[in-house]
């Protein structure tokens, strides 16, 4: 394994597409480069500089939350959590009186994330 990514090799067009894991690897391997490029030849190849900010800025980005998605989610990925197509029948079956009495989460104080949940 190589601990460097040099400015001539590869690099991902769209960081956003991989994962974690792999984003923070790759950080990893530009900042082993800065180091060498900097003990080598007194300064940082601007190429790699500019991958620095990139992955800088992804990070950041993933620490700040999760990415809001204007694609709807499948139809098959309810199917796969279990949930009802009404959202309140596994509420009522689970005692909740709200739900019996037709008023959402939100409507009897819960969050949008229970709603979700239910």
């Amino acid at each position: 394994m190589k601990s460097r990514i040099s400015p001539d090799e590869p690099f991902p067009a769209r960081l956003e597409r991989l994962r974690d894991e792999d984003v923070e690897v790759l950080n990893s391997k530009v900042h082993r480069e800065i180091e060498h490029e900097f003990s080598t030849d007194g300064e940082v190849d601007a190429e790699t500089a500019a991958r620095k900010d990139e992955l800088a800025d992804e990070l950041d980005e993933r620490d700040a939350g999760p990415r809001l998605s204007l694609v709807p989610p499948r139809e098959d990925d309810d199917a796969e959590r279990g949930s009802t197509s009404a959202g309140h029948d596994s509420a009522t079956q689970a005692g909740d009186p709200g739900a019996s009495a037709g008023l959402s989460a939100r409507a009897r104080g819960g969050s949008w994330a229970d709603a979700q949940r239910g």
